[in-house]
Order: C-alpha cells, then sequence, then structure tokens
C-alpha cells in the first residue's frame, strides 16, 4: 500500500489496530511454545518500560518505538521473516501518524470513545429466597485471601431448567454492578432449545465491539479474539453474565483473567472443567423451599388474592414442584382471573393426564415442556432411556440397583445416573439415591407414554422383580429361622449385599416409602396384582416390628384389593389375614373381626388347613385385645391342636404360646407356664428370636401372678435384649412397661420410673394408643408411691 492510495484519516488506527492483534496472536503462540503463560512484568521489564506500556502496547492504544518493538519481538521469538512483516506494517502505522497528525486528531475528535459496556438486561421484579446462594456470590465481590493475582474469580449457578438460575444470576449481577464500574457484560449463549447456540466466537464479536473495537479488525480466529479480548480488559474490573450454558469449552474463551473481574455462568449442566481449572465457585440450584413458593405466589398473584384461598394456594405450591418458572407461569394464568382461579387450576392440575400442558405459554422459554426437552434432547440415548424409563418409579427417590432393575442392567448404571445429575435431570440427594421433582417426572411419563406400550410395561415388571426379590432377601434376614420353599434366597446380582439382621432392616427403612408406592402401582395394573401381594407378604414383619401400624394396614389392604382384582381367593385370603391383624394393632378390632371370619371360611372352602390355623390365631390375638381371653382360648386350642396332628415343630411353638397366653390372661398362671416352657424349649431349638421374646413377656407376666416379681424380671430382661436386637419397637416398649411393673412391685420406685418413662418414649414415638395408659400409671406412682422397698425384700 503506497501513501498516495493510503487514507492516513482512517488508516492509521486500523493500522494500529491490527498491528495490536498480530502482537496478540504472537504472544498466544510463545505461550503456546513455552506451554505457560507469560509473566506481563517480567517482559515488561525485559523491554525496559512498564507494565502498562506493555499493555498499551498489546491494546492498540500506544504504538511502539522501533527499539522497543524490535525487542519484544526478539523476546516473543518471532522468526526472522514474521519479524519483518511486523516491523513493517509497524512503520506503516507510524508512518500513517506522522503524515497526517492534525486529519489524525480531527477524525479523533469526531469519533466518541466507546462507552462503558452497560449489557445487564432486566432482572426479574420479583425475586424470593437464595439468601444463601446470595451471600455465598457476594464473596466474589473481593478478591479471597490466598486468591492467585491474574486471574478472574467465577461462578457456575447450575440446576434444572425453570429453577431460576437466570433471575439469580441477575439479581445479584444488578445489585453487584457498582462494585464493577469499568462494565457490566452479558451474553445468552443459547445453549438449550432449537435456536442455534452461539458460538464463542459471536460472543467474543458482541464484547469486542463494546468495547470499541471495529467489526473489520475483530479477530475472526477465536483464540486472538479471545486473548484481544483479554487485553483489553487488563487492568479492569468488569463482571460478565455469561448465561445459558451448554459446555464448559463454550465458555472458557469468554473469560476476563483479572482478578478484579467476575464472571458468572449459568447452565442446565453441570460445568465440572471450570470448577477444576478456572477454581469456580459452584452454586447448585434446587427447588425453592416451601415458605419462598407461598411468597412467590403471593406477590405475583397478589397477597390479598393468595389469601382467599390459603389451601389451594399450598396445593399449587406442590403441583409446581415448587419451581419457579411453574409457579410464574401458574401465577400469570390467576392474576387476572376472577376469584376461585386458584382452586379452579389446582383442580384442573389434577384431574390433566398432561398437566404439563397447563404450564405451557407461547415463549419457548417459558414453556415448561420445551424447557426440560432442551436438557433431555442433548442426553445420549442410554440416557435418555433411563429417564424415561424413571417414570415408571412412582415412589419419592430410587437407589442405583432399582435403576439397573429399571434397565435390566447386573449392575448399577452409574455412567447413566452421572449423565442425568449433570444435566440436573436428576438428583443424588444422599450417596447412590437419586430423585426427580414431580413436573420432571411428568415429562418422563409423558416420553414414555409416547413411546412403545411393551417399554413402559417390561420396564415396571422389571422394577417390580427387582424389588419382590429383594424384599424377599432382606424378609430373610429379619427372621431366618422361617421355612421357606425351596432354597433360601440368596444375594444376586442387582441386589444389594444384604448378608444379616442390620443390613435388612437399613435396606427396609431405605426404601418404605417406594415399597407401599410399587404396591399400589402393582394392585392397580392388570396382570402385576401378583407382586403386591408378594410384596406386602415380604414387608410385613418389617412393618410389625418398626411399629408402623397405619402403613401396615394400607400396604395389605392394597393386597387385598390387588388379589380380588387378579380373583386370586388364597391370596386374597392370606391378605385378608393380615389386614385383620393390623387393624388389631390400629385397636380397630370391630373392622378386624368379619374378616378373619372371612378368611377363616375361604380357607375351609379352599381346604388350605395351614390357612385356617393361621386365621384362629389371629383370632386369638383380636380377641385378646379386645380384653376376652374366654373367646381367644378356644381358637388357641385349636390351633395348637392342629399343629400336634401335622407335628411342624414351629407351628407347635405358636399354638402352645397361644394356650399359654390366654390361660395367663384367665389367671391360671401355673397351667400358662407349663405351657409357655414347652414352647420356649421349641423356640430355642429352631434358633426363633421372636417366639422367644415373645413367650418370655408371658412367662413374666405369669411369674408375677404367682407373686415372683424377682424370676418375671430376668424373663423381661431376656425378652427386652431379644426385642432390642430384633428391631421390635412395640415390644421392646411393652418389655419396659412390665418390668418398670415388677420393679413397683418390689418397691424400686426409682427403677420403675425411669423404665416407664423409657417405654412411654417409645409408645409416644409410635404414636399408640398404649401411651395414655403408660402415662396415667406415671402420673399414678407420682401420687402414690410404693411403700418401702424393705418391706418386700425376700
Amino acid at each position: 500500500m503506497n501513501e498516495a492510495t493510503r487514507s492516513p484519516d482512517e488508516d492509521a488506527p486500523a493500522l494500529t489496530q491490527r498491528l495490536a492483534v498480530e502482537l496478540t496472536r504472537a504472544v498466544l503462540q510463545a505461550e503456546k511454545r513455552s506451554g505457560r503463560t507469560l509473566d506481563r512484568r517480567e517482559l515488561a521489564g525485559r523491554l525496559n518500560v512498564s507494565t502498562s506500556s506493555l499493555y498499551a502496547y498489546l491494546n492498540g492504544t500506544t504504538l511502539p518505538g522501533s527499539v522497543v518493538f524490535d525487542a519484544l519481538l526478539d523476546a516473543l521469538g518471532i522468526p526472522g521473516a514474521e519479524a519483518g512483516r511486523l516491523a513493517t506494517l509497524r512503520d506503516e502505522a507510524d508512518a500513517a501518524r506522522r503524515l497526517r497528525p492534525t486529519a489524525a486528531r480531527a477524525q479523533a475528535a469526531r469519533t466518541p470513545a466507546a462507552p462503558t459496556p452497560r449489557q445487564l438486561p432486566l432482572s426479574h421484579p420479583v425475586f424470593v429466597g437464595r439468601d444463601a446462594e446470595l451471600a455465598r456470590m457476594d464473596a466474589l465481590r473481593s478478591p479471597p485471601a490466598g486468591h492467585v493475582p491474574g486471574g478472574a474469580r467465577v461462578a457456575v449457578v447450575e440446576g434444572t431448567g425453570g429453577v431460576g438460575k437466570t433471575a439469580l444470576a441477575l439479581h445479584w449481577a444488578h445489585r453487584a454492578q457498582t462494585h464493577f464500574p469499568d462494565g457490566q457484560f452479558y451474553v445468552d449463549l443459547r445453549g438449550y432449545g432449537d435456536d442455534a447456540v452461539v458460538d464463542p466466537g459471536e460472543a467474543l464479536h458482541g464484547f469486542l465491539q463494546a468495547l470499541g473495537v471495529t467489526p473489520a479488525a475483530v479477530p475472526t480466529d477465536t483464540a486472538v479474539a479471545s486473548g484481544l479480548l483479554r487485553t483489553l480488559l487488563a487492568g479492569r474490573r468488569v463482571l460478565m453474565v455469561l448465561d445459558n450454558a451448554r459446555a464448559t469449552d463454550q465458555v472458557r474463551p469468554l473469560l476476563p483473567v483479572d482478578s478484579g473481574s467476575v464472571a458468572v455462568v449459568t447452565s442446565r449442566n453441570r460445568l465440572d472443567g471450570l470448577v477444576v481449572r478456572e477454581g469456580a465457585l459452584r452454586i447448585a440450584l434446587d427447588v425453592l423451599p416451601r415458605y419462598a413458593a407461598r411468597t412467590l405466589l403471593e406477590r405475583q398473584m397478589g397477597a390479598e388474592r393468595v389469601a382467599r384461598e390459603p389451601r389451594e394456594a399450598d396445593e399449587l405450591v406442590d403441583l409446581c414442584a415448587r419451581l419457579p418458572l411453574a409457579l410464574s407461569v401458574a401465577a400469570a394464568r390467576t392474576a387476572a382471573a376472577p376469584p376461585g382461579s386458584v382452586g379452579a387450576l389446582v383442580r384442573e392440575l389434577r384431574r390433566n393426564r398432561r398437566p404439563l400442558e397447563l404450564f405451557g405459554t407461547q415463549d419457548a422459554d417459558d414453556d415448561l415442556r420445551t424447557v426440560f426437552h432442551g436438557s433431555y434432547a442433548l442426553l445420549p440415548p442410554p440416557a435418555a432411556r433411563l429417564f424415561r424409563l424413571l417414570g415408571c418409579h412412582p415412589g419419592p427417590e430410587i437407589d442405583a440397583l432399582a435403576c439397573a432393575g429399571l434397565i435390566g442392567a447386573p449392575d448399577p448404571p452409574t455412567a447413566l445416573l452421572d449423565s442425568l445429575t449433570a444435566a440436573y435431570l436428576v438428583r443424588e440427594h444422599t450417596p447412590g439415591r437419586y430423585t426427580l421433582h414431580d413436573l420432571l417426572r411428568l415429562y418422563a411419563v409423558e416420553l414414555l407414554d409416547s413411546g412403545p406400550p411393551q417399554e413402559r410395561r417390561e420396564a415396571t415388571e422389571r422394577m417390580l422383580r427387582h424389588y419382590l426379590d429383594t424384599a424377599r432377601l432382606a424378609d430373610h434376614h429379619l427372621e431366618p429361622w422361617r421355612p421357606t420353599a425351596g432354597e433360601a434366597p440368596g444375594t444376586a446380582a442387582g441386589q444389594p449385599p444384604i448378608d444379616d439382621r442390620a443390613g435388612a432392616t437399613g435396606w427396609f427403612e431405605a426404601e418404605l416409602s417406594s415399597l407401599q408406592a410399587v404396591i399400589a402401582q402393582a394392585a392397580a395394573t392388570p396382570g402385576l396384582e401378583p407382586y403386591a401381594w408378594r410384596l406386602a407378604d415380604a414387608c410385613a414383619v418389617h412393618l410389625r416390628r418398626s411399629g408402623r401400624r397405619a402403613q401396615r394396614a394400607a400396604v395389605h389392604a392394597l393386597a387385598r384389593d390387588a388379589a380380588d382384582r387378579a380373583s386370586d381367593d388364597a391370596a386374597r385370603a392370606t391378605a385378608t389375614r393380615r389386614l385383620a391383624d393390623a387393624l388389631s394393632r390400629l385397636h380397630r378390632t370391630e373392622e378386624a373381626l368379619p374378616l378373619l371370619y372371612e378368611a377363616l371360611r375361604t380357607c375351609r372352602r379352599l381346604r388350605d388347613d395351614e390357612g385356617v390355623r393361621e386365621a384362629r390365631l389371629s383370632l386369638v390375638r383380636v380377641h385378646a385385645s379386645r380384653g376376652d381371653p374366654r373367646r381367644a382360648l378356644p381358637h388357641a386350642r385349636l390351633a395348637l391342636a392342629m399343629a400336634e396332628h401335622t407335628g411342624d415343630t414351629l407351628a407347635l411353638a405358636d399354638g402352645l404360646t397361644s394356650v399359654a397366653q390366654q390361660w395367663e390372661r384367665l389367671g391360671e398362671h401355673t397351667v400358662a407356664l407349663g405351657h409357655a416352657r414347652r414352647a420356649l424349649d421349641l423356640y430355642t431349638r429352631l434358633g426363633h428370636l421372636d417366639g422367644r421374646a415373645g413367650i418370655l413377656i408371658g412367662m413374666g407376666r405369669a411369674e408375677q401372678g404367682l407373686g415372683r416379681p424377682d424370676a418375671a424380671i430376668g424373663h423381661y430382661e431376656l425378652s427386652l435384649d431379644l426385642d432390642r436386637a430384633l428391631g421390635d419397637r412395640y415390644r421392646e416398649a411393652h418389655a419396659l412397661d412390665h418390668l418398670a411393673d415388677a420393679h413397683a412391685e418390689l418397691g424400686r420406685d426409682k427403677e420403675a420410673t425411669a423404665l416407664r418413662q423409657e417405654a412411654l418414649g417409645l409408645f409416644e414415638e409410635l404414636h399408640h394408643p398404649d401411651a395414655e395408659q403408660v402415662r396415667a400409671r406415671l402420673r399414678t406412682a407420682e401420687d402414690y408411691p410404693a411403700p418401702d422397698s424393705r418391706q418386700h425384700s425376700p
């Protein structure tokens, strides 16, 4: 280019800017060759210039002298031909400035300096909660102790679609913007949805233009443009909000490096790379706390409207899964509607087969189904399949082994679950246990419904088989002495390593909510009803021992309904008997008795002798709980006679126990003890801890009835030890109460009171009505203390 054709008014700044871009590229190449970041201060020292002067050369605000420029090229290790080209470019820029200084000054006067970028969009006018997250982000405004110079602070706000990531980022950015006087940048990277994802180069183009770089001077090479951005931001305090990022690589070229700057990134994916390499602060958002979700509705709909329908508003909070986007859409639907519209929306959400349609809007950014699809569509096919199949699982949470059951895998699908947690479509709330909020569950169900019907059916049956096999294994370890058909259950692939009573109890405790849900699911699914009553049977012992009286009744009621629908009389009789036992524990004996006589008739019709015997033992328990041992005793004798006829050892022990308990209640303590000792011997030979614990309490009561409280204490203490080992909290409470009676009879008021208080605590934890009787005995003991214990000494 010669001077006659060059336009100095335009070429001088353009040449200078082009030189700055080339120098930035040279710096990047030098760093790449050396494998480390060049220390700008050290480089400036080698050139014998100030650091600010070096930055001015690199960002194009000052043209270096020829001597300094040659030294810079040498320090960067630029080869001869390339060094010559750059030197020529420097000389052209210098000549352009010197030839027409007046024109250059005039041009500069006519071109205003680039304004400070103020790109933050409006934040949501209603923002609630997130106080802890805001406090963590506030710490970004000042570098923490030990912060490495030369590194900006980065925060990554992550979470599922619609959880309020952008709202949090913008709310904090607006309130913190005064700490960043040199500019606030914003870009929507469009990482999700149908629109084209914003390339880092496109975002850099916008940022550089905002900093005054002409479009023609913006480098086309992303790495060079990134270096230019860092150069221009050197020494400045800026804030960047990089919204809706899909991946770390989309973000990294945009990050500032100066320690006075902050970048806030939002993503529906877990951006581990930023946490590992940039030391980003991770802020993972969950749905709102209940109080905040209610407050959001009040502020968007109006507190008066919510106050007119408080129960409906609370239910709407639950139906929206406390997801901010869903709450906002629901509020928008009802804000201008007539009174009663909250309740109307709640009813519509309840009865609609595709409730996500009610959270749809014309704006794709606010349409809940579209938002969820943006994350789902990016999943690898195996992870997408697992997410769909989670729609089969009705429980509040699921463990990795049940996920393996869903997809038919022998081992936990750890990699697939990691993909789902990384996309914030499921949450690992405790190690190995996963949950997803109700709206995501509905989305998974919709995906499943839109696919082939056999996909749901096969996955549901695999899941039920997993739970049944595992429940039977756990139940076996709760009562290893109980006879089983065929070989005892053993741990197989895809099952937890349950090998003792503690492991079995722990599994049941973790899975009870899911078990009840899958029992209900099986009971309502044609062809899968047998899973309902078989699972209920496998859960029965744990439900009884843990004192879950209402849950026990609910599970067996579901089993009975399932047997009804399947027209299986034998299963219905067993479920009916188990339901009656559960109702008896709830003191609902008027309901239990007709059920037991129905079960007894069915077993007789089916010639099921074992069923008849079990029904009689249940009748004994119901009549005894009604305080009527005379009506209970004949059933106990008949059950014992049936056991003696078959010679079954366990049945014989159970029959002896039942007869002994009724004689004890009738005051025939010596007769009761005779039967009880035989039962204890049989249970001991069988290793039947449950039976031993039960008969020992009966023996203690008989010894007390014979005036031998010391002997009774020995029996009660043995029973208490067994109850605690078995985890039978209900019987533990009764053993403590009986121990208190025996100590009180010996005048040991202090020991009796302590034992009674412990029993009361257990009954109260179990919400058992017997608590009131124990509480009354405690009050009586306080009002009427026993005589001095020395009067009762043997």
